[in-house]
Parts: structure tokens; C-alpha cells; sequence
């Protein structure tokens, strides 16, 4: 097995669409809407059209407060990131909010990613960073799986994706080998041996996702355990 790059030489493809050549908020947004817009909903907006305008506003946000300008790989993963950066957003929302109530406006407010460790950005967000946590999970799961089909059909591996699916990925927790083995017209044995050859693809694929999400081996490593611990195989 080859040893995973070092933090200087790690890829980091997510902090390369922002920092690089001018973000790519299109492929972020289409990557990433789904926890944001769960983070926005958790912090207060009353229904989906309001968080669907909130997240919408939010990469708008983080072009013009220059926040986006100020990421930095080092600091480490791009899910903590992105909840600082909406830690940010929602208060310089709720600033322009009641400006406008005043009858006045204030202009994008230009703020240091440093500011998310502050206490003021942190009272409250435990609710709306769990909400994002267990979008990001579901939805980093989701991609992986995804790609495990495809990949798996092209191969005409079709009852081994099933198989996996049935087992990991399926509602009913109770679900053993032999129901398995009586669904697919398989043997026992044979459900061990397709959940083995699944389950380790698709690590692998969960992995590729991960690693286009942080900057070092550490981190990698780290977050693939925080992952894993949510349920996925």
C-alpha cells in the first residue's frame, strides 16, 4: 500500500477552485448546497424559500466581503471553513437586516476568518453546524455510493451494488446475511464475499471524496474517522 502524500505536497482540490484562477462558485454551490442550505435553516430561516434565498445570498456574500480572499488551505478542513464562513454571513446578514430597518445600509463588511473561533460566532452554532455536519455526511455518503453503482454496473457487477446497498445503505437495520442471500438468490458465503469486494471500493471512493475536502494526510485521516463513525461502512 503506498504511503498517503505529506501536508506540503497533499492535494487539496476544493481550497484550489477558491484560491486559484477565481472561485468557482458554480461547482461549489452545486457540490455543496445541500449543507449550507440545512446550516441556513438550522440558524433561523423559516421555511426552504427562505433558506434556498439565504444560500443563494451566501456565495453572492462571500465574493464581496472579501471573506473568500482571506481562506487559507493551512488552517485545515473545508467543511470548517464553510461554517465559518457562514457564521459570518448570518451575522453580517442580521447587521444589514436592521440597518435597513434604521433606514440606512452598510456595505459588505469585510471579515477575518479568524473571527470564527470568537465567542460571539460560536454562541448558538451548535445546532446549525450539526445540521451541516449530518447534511455533509449524508451527502458525501450519497456521491460515494453513487460512484460505487456506476462503477460496479460497468463491470456488470450489478447483484454486488445491490448486495451492498441492501446491507449498508438501507433503512432496515435488521437485515442479516441469509435474508440477503434469499433476496439475491445467492449463497451465504457469496453475500460475505460481495459486501467485501463493495465495501472496500467504496472506502476507497469515500476516501477520493474526502481528500478533495482537506489539506493534509492528518486531516484526511481525521476526518474520514469522524465520517465513518456516522454510520457509513
Amino acid at each position: 500500500m503506498n504511503e498517503l502524500p505529506g501536508p506540503a505536497a497533499f492535494p487539496s482540490t476544493r481550497w484550489s477552485r477558491i484560491l486559484g484562477g477565481g472561485p468557482d462558485l458554480d461547482a461549489l454551490a452545486r457540490a455543496y448546497w445541500r449543507p449550507i442550505h440545512a446550516w441556513l435553516r438550522a440558524r433561523g430561516a423559516r421555511a426552504a424559500d427562505d433558506a434556498g434565498d439565504a444560500t443563494q445570498d451566501f456565495f453572492v456574500w462571500m465574493i464581496e466581503s472579501g471573506f473568500v480572499a482571506r481562506a487559507d488551505p493551512a488552517r485545515g478542513r473545508f467543511r470548517a471553513f464553510l461554517k465559518a464562513a457562514l457564521r459570518n454571513f448570518a451575522i453580517d446578514r442580521e447587521r444589514r437586516r436592521r440597518a435597513a430597518k434604521r433606514g440606512g445600509d452598510l456595505a459588505p463588511r469585510s471579515l477575518e476568518v479568524e473571527d470564527a473561533s470568537t465567542s460571539a460566532l460560536e454562541a448558538g452554532a451548535a445546532a446549525p453546524d450539526e445540521a451541516l455536519d449530518a447534511a455533509w455526511r449524508a451527502e458525501t455518503v450519497e456521491r460515494a455510493a453513487a460512484r460505487l453503482e456506476e462503477e460496479l454496473r460497468a463491470e456488470g457487477k450489478e447483484t454486488t451494488f445491490r448486495v451492498f446497498r441492501d446491507y449498508f445503505l438501507a433503512d432496515d437495520a435488521a437485515v442479516d446475511y441469509r435474508a440477503l442471500a434469499e433476496r439475491h438468490g445467492l449463497r451465504a458465503e457469496s453475500v460475505s464475499n460481495h459486501l467485501m469486494s463493495a465495501k472496500r471500493r467504496f472506502r476507497a471512493l469515500l476516501r477520493e471524496a474526502v481528500r478533495d475536502t482537506v489539506g493534509s494526510a492528518s486531516d484526511l485521516e481525521d476526518e474520514m474517522r469522524w465520517l465513518l463513525s456516522g454510520g457509513a461502512p
